[in-house]
C-alpha cells in the first residue's frame, strides 16, 4: 500500500526520529511538539490542582463546629449595671465616667452555677469589676469593639468562679464621657 493510500485512509505511520505514529502529512516536530504540549498542559493542571486536593484542616473544621453548637446553645445572664468614676489626674479639670449594662453568654449546663454565683458572691464580683475597670487606661474605652474590657470582665467572672463559665461578653448600653 502506497503512503498515499495510507494517508486517505487515516492509518498511522511511525515517525523516523522518534517512534512514535501520526497520520502522514504531518512533521515530526508537528505531531511530537503536539503530543509535548498536550501532555505538559495535562501535568500543569493536576500541578495546579493537587494544593487544593484534600486541603484542610480537620482539627479547625471540629473547634468551628463545636463553636457554632456551643452558640446555638448559649443563655445571655445579666452581670449588672455599672456606673464607675475613673480616678481623677492631677491637674486636669476632667474626670471620667464609664457607664455599662454587661451581659454574658454561657452554655445551658452552666446557667445555674452563674447564677448561683451572682446571688451568693455578687458583691464580691462587683467590687472586682470596679477595681479592674478602675486600673484601666481611659483610651482602651474608646477602642472600637471595647475587646479589652469584654476580656477583663470575663476574666472577673471566671477567676472568681474558678473556671470558665463565661463565654463572650456583650453590652446591652455603654457610654463613656468626660466630665
Amino acid at each position: 500500500m502506497s503512503p498515499e493510500m495510507k494517508r486517505k485512509l487515516g492509518v498511522p505511520l511511525a515517525c523516523r526520529q522518534c517512534g512514535s505514529g501520526y497520520l502522514l502529512g504531518t512533521s515530526h516536530w508537528r505531531h511530537a511538539s503536539g503530543t509535548r504540549s498536550i501532555a505538559a498542559r495535562a501535568l500543569f493542571a493536576a500541578l495546579a490542582l493537587l494544593p487544593l486536593a484534600g486541603c484542610y484542616d480537620t482539627a479547625a473544621l471540629l473547634k468551628a463546629r463545636q463553636d457554632s453548637h456551643e452558640l446555638i446553645q448559649m443563655d445571655e445572664v445579666d452581670l449588672g449595671a455599672y456606673r464607675i468614676t475613673l480616678p481623677h489626674t492631677l491637674g486636669e479639670a476632667t474626670d471620667n465616667l464609664v457607664d455599662f449594662h454587661v451581659f454574658g453568654q454561657v452554655t445551658r449546663g452552666d446557667r445555674q452555677a452563674i447564677d448561683d454565683a451572682l446571688r451568693m458572691r455578687g458583691a464580691e464580683l462587683r467590687a472586682k469589676m470596679l477595681v479592674e475597670v478602675r486600673a484601666m487606661d481611659p483610651h482602651t474605652f474608646e477602642e472600637a469593639k471595647l475587646a479589652t474590657l469584654r476580656k477583663s470582665i470575663a476574666e472577673v467572672i471566671n477567676g472568681t468562679l474558678g473556671r470558665r463559665v463565661v463565654k463572650h461578653v456583650g453590652f446591652f448600653h455603654f457610654s463613656f464621657k468626660t466630665i
